[in-house]
């Protein structure tokens, strides 16, 4: 099995409304007033104040009607505190022709960040993308932000495809994008990965583990695995910043795949690669 199949699965039994403690429930939204909401939440989570960076009911409605996705986390007095919204997409590649649901944004109110909703809004998104025929997910994130990576790729299992550098037209906007295959049989995170490593890749494991990489940007690699030292923090230094893009960019024009970040002390967190199937 490849690396790409290994890949921690949404499951086709994941339900369309979760309920979480405190009285969270995450569910797809519907009404008007919902839509509202959750526009402003947007807004308000990303701090955003320039007229081209919103999202309007309109839009959010005409995604529902044609095959998009608004999934909402409301608290038991019914106020929304989290959303995540997306639509349908086609794969062209004459290689891998499909369907997948792109996934914009997912917003969680600061207070309830780190407390399993904004999971539950992918798993809630994901099942009701699978159930209107997409057969994998994808969205963005910054590669500089570990603990995002981390969630991405450790938490949810999703495999980190393709790196672009500036995707939305500006400086400080690379993204890599991960790909999250629908409808297969679910798998904890990383099990299926742990259990169908080569020799080779246990080997590099150990290897990392005995001499451990202890400055952002410092790499390991081999025929099969690659390693990728990054600030905890989001970095600020130009040089830092310069050198980890140039690393993102050599390791997946080389052909790899991301599978995981996990931080390794308070400063650093570390990228490991696979050889992309």
């Amino acid at each position: 099995m490849t690396h790409q199949d290994a890949a921690a699965p949404a499951s086709p039994a994941m339900p369309e409304s979760i309920s979480l403690d405190g009285g969270i429930t995450v569910r797809g939204l519907t009404e008007v007033a919902e839509l509202e909401a959750a526009c402003r939440l947007y807004r308000e989570v990303f701090a955003y104040s320039g007229e081209d960076q919103g999202i309007n009911a309109r839009l959010l409605k005409n995604l529902l009607t044609y095959g998009g996705t608004v999934i909402g986390a409301l608290d038991a007095a019914g106020d929304l505190r989290g959303m995540a919204f997306g639509w349908t997409a086609v794969e062209t590649d004459p290689e891998d022709p499909h369907v997948y649901h792109f996934s914009q944004a997912a917003v969680v109110s600061a207070d309830l960040q780190g407390q399993g909703v904004g999971r539950a809004l992918k798993t809630v998104q994901a099942a009701v993308a699978h159930r209107q025929g997409s057969s994998r997910m994808r969205w963005t994130y910054n590669p500089m932000i570990s603990r995002n990576a981390h969630f991405n790729l450790d938490v949810l299992g999703a495999q980190g495809r393709w790196f672009t550098r500036d995707a939305l037209a500006g400086p400080g906007t690379d993204r890599i994008t991960v790909e999250w295959r629908l409808g297969e049989k679910s798998t904890a995170p990383h099990q299926a990965t742990r259990d169908q490593r080569s020799a080779s890749e246990d080997d590099f494991e150990a290897g990392l583990a005995a001499h451990p990489l202890t400055v952002a940007g410092e790499i390991r690699a081999d025929a099969e695995s690659t390693a990728l030292a990054v600030p905890t923090q989001q970095p600020t230094d130009p040089t830092v910043i310069e050198l980890l893009r140039t690393r993102f960019h050599e390791i997946f024009t080389e052909g790899f795949v991301a599978v995981s970040c996990r931080r390794v002390d308070e400063d650093l967190a570390v990228y490991r690669f696979t050889r992309r199937a």
